[in-house]
């Protein structure tokens, strides 16, 4: 047993010497490089970025991993953003990598139909009073300036477009009417392990948290996941953790189950 231990350990080094040695200067570091619909970008380690800005990318990534640790007077519930958006968001969307934020940075500011230009800081307060059930961080706030410079860093190695096929959320194609009842089953046999009996999930260090799905610790009725459609498409492509295997009809089931049971309520700020 101990040789075996000391053998995974010294694999473990000889990786770590090898990822170093292979690592070149900070603008072009890469852990990955993937093709999507035929868009070539790669993924970049936020530790790897230039001196003058790692600490603020650090920051922000460490907010987007434990975001109620970090930020506990604004995040009101238990859920981080990398509980939707996994790797904090330093993916390649699809199966199994949650919501890519890849590219987010290139698509604000954007002016709404009402003539409103909704920019980043406006973005990421969207999912702080929705999402995160909590209030909005103050645009000029150190927190604010990190999680936009983490976006930023992960984002630099991919041209500004109109639109990036890894993000967002697509419509699931079924003539399939969604049933909750069944999709109460289901959440019981497949998904109430990690997530809890009651939709309450478990608190663990963020690599292996689970969050709640309903209750006085989840997202509230005017976030997005609050939606079917859009957390259909999330279970769809994300669940069971890792290991992603539900139909499209099971998915829309068990939206139609979670989105029915009880949570908080958005309560717009006030102007």
């Amino acid at each position: 047993m101990y040789l075996r231990i000391m053998s995974t350990i010294a694999v473990a080094v000889l990786l770590g010497i090898f990822y170093k040695a292979v690592v070149k200067d900070s603008a072009q570091i890469a852990s990955e490089d993937t093709l999507v619909s035929g868009i070539s970008y790669p993924l970049f380690d936020p530790e790897m970025a230039p001196d003058e800005i790692r600490d603020q990318v650090m920051k922000g990534y460490g907010i987007m991993l434990e975001t109620k640790q970090h930020l506990p007077e604004y995040a009101g519930d238990k859920i981080s953003c990398t509980h939707c958006h996994f790797s904090a968001g330093n993916s390649f969307g699809g199966k199994s990598n949650g919501f890519s934020l890849v590219g987010v940075n290139h698509k604000y500011p954007v002016t709404l139909e009402s003539g409103k230009q909704l920019t980043l800081a406006d973005r990421i307060n969207g999912c702080f009073m929705r999402s995160l059930n909590g209030k909005p961080l103050p645009v000029d706030s150190t927190e604010m300036k990190a999680m936009i410079a983490y976006l930023n860093w992960i984002s630099s190695g991919i041209p500004k477009r109109a639109d990036y096929p890894w993000m967002g959320v697509k419509k699931l194609r079924s003539n399939h009417v969604a049933d909750a009842k069944n999709g109460a089953l289901i959440y019981g046999n497949k998904c109430a392990l990690c997530h809890g009996k009651n939709g309450e999930g478990q608190q663990r260090p963020y690599d292996l948290s689970y969050p709640p799905l309903w209750g006085e610790n989840s997202f509230n009725d005017g976030a997005g996941m609050h939606r079917p459609g859009v957390f259909a498409y999330f279970v769809y492509e994300n669940m069971p953790y890792d290991d992603p295997r539900l139909t499209v009809e099971e998915a829309l089931d068990v939206a139609a189950f979670v989105t029915s049971q009880d949570r908080p309520k958005y309560v717009p700020p006030q102007e």
